[in-house]
């Protein structure tokens, strides 16, 4: 069964990543920052049980977005 809101979360993040690359944003830096955020301790403790998922996503997102050709 395919999850639409998984999928729909996914290409929004390859969106506002390549966005940020159009305009000259460092998506490496961007998303290792992200990373970071989600696993320092100020995360919610709602957010917590997700975080290893959310940072797998965003670089599956990055090399995208990086990477168009080889997906």
């Amino acid at each position: 069964m395919i999850d639409h809101q998984g999928r729909d979360a996914r290409e929004a993040l390859i969106a506002v990543l390549s966005t940020a690359a159009s305009v000259g944003i460092d998506i490496d830096l961007l998303c290792h920052l992200a990373a970071e955020e989600l696993l320092s301790d100020d995360v919610r403790e709602d957010v917590r049980p997700y975080a290893a998922g959310a940072i797998y996503q965003i670089g599956v997102c990055m090399d995208s977005v990086k990477w168009p050709d080889l997906l």
